[in-house]
């Protein structure tokens, strides 16, 4: 039954990111008139973002009704109770995760229907992308808790995955646009220096959240720094921390080295930048793996109490 469950939440977080990454991408990099960027071209693009927030937004409310029935078989003790309409009644309507699975699917379905219906306004797209993503930081080992020590977990938490939304998700219209601009066309070219330097910026906000809220989660989950060397549940943790600062390396040589070459108009700076986005891209994916196999495992600080 697990999985299931791992590729049932590896689709789920990696959908509800790419939704938000792309709504939100619309708003800092693209909602800008710029003289240098024929406004057709910006169109375009656009017109991919909003493709990219409807799918994503379908895959996450597909996806999350999937995680229903895996989780009724995890809270019964019983891989029967998946299939079992009073057990999923009761889950999805007297559990915190139902109450919480109730909002994130209605967010989810306003995303559908605003992406769908009003594309020509991003900011309501993206405020309901944020609030889908964010309430997953509701549910899961990071949440919990009771009085404002769990209302402060779940507020980490879910900053935690919108700052990964916003990185994450970002990366993939800003590796269609440089996949363009690799051809050598002078109008993606000039497309491609306004909005790098804007996805620059942007990252280093979320990749210093991240951070933040990482290390916050990792005292949480972990309990202790020994626990993340002496368990399974540790190393993988590790493993994710060790996966995430070698996309912070990519991001900083990019910013550093590449940027320069781009905003200078080299031809090879976009096709340098395009090979390190699809990198940075693999590596983002297997972070989400990572992440999709932790929360099927029991944390350590779970074993002290």
């Amino acid at each position: 039954m697990d999985d299931g469950l791992v590729i049932a939440r590896l689709v789920h977080f990696g959908a509800a990111m790419a939704a938000f990454g792309a709504a939100a991408f619309r708003v800092y990099a693209l909602d800008r008139d710029v003289a240098s960027t024929p406004s057709h071209l910006t169109a375009y693009l656009d017109r991919w973002n909003v493709q990219l927030v409807r799918i994503g937004a379908w895959l996450t409310l597909v996806s999350a009704l999937a995680i229903v029935p895996f989780v009724a078989a995890r809270m019964a003790g019983a891989g029967s109770a998946a299939f079992d309409p009073p057990t999923i009644a009761t889950v999805l309507s007297a559990t915190e995760f139902g109450r919480v699975w109730f909002w994130h699917s209605l967010f989810t379905i306003l995303l559908i229907v605003s992406a769908g219906f009003a594309p020509h306004r991003p900011a309501l797209a993206l405020i309901w992308a944020a609030l889908g993503l964010a309430s997953l930081g509701w549910v899961g080992h990071a949440a919990g808790g009771s009085g404002w020590a769990g209302l402060g977990r779940e507020v980490n938490q879910s900053v935690h995955l919108l700052a990964a939304g916003l990185w994450l998700g970002g990366l993939l219209p800003l590796g269609w646009l440089l996949r363009q601009a690799r051809t050598g066309e002078e109008q993606y070219g000039s497309l491609s220096r306004q909005v790098v330097p804007a996805f620059s910026h942007m990252g280093y906000v979320a990749v210093a959240a991240i951070a933040i809220t990482g290390m916050v989660n990792t005292l949480i989950l972990a309990g202790s720094l020994d626990a993340l060397s002496g368990t399974d549940y540790g190393r993988l943790l590790s493993l994710k921390i060790f996966l995430y600062l070698v996309m912070v390396a990519i991001a900083l040589r990019n910013r550093f080295r590449l940027m320069p070459q781009l905003e200078a108009a080299y031809a090879s700076a976009s096709r340098g930048f395009y090979r390190s986005v699809l990198v940075e891209q693999a590596i983002g994916f297997a972070v989400l793996a990572v992440v999709s196999v932790l929360g099927t495992w029991p944390p350590p600080s779970m074993h002290h109490h």
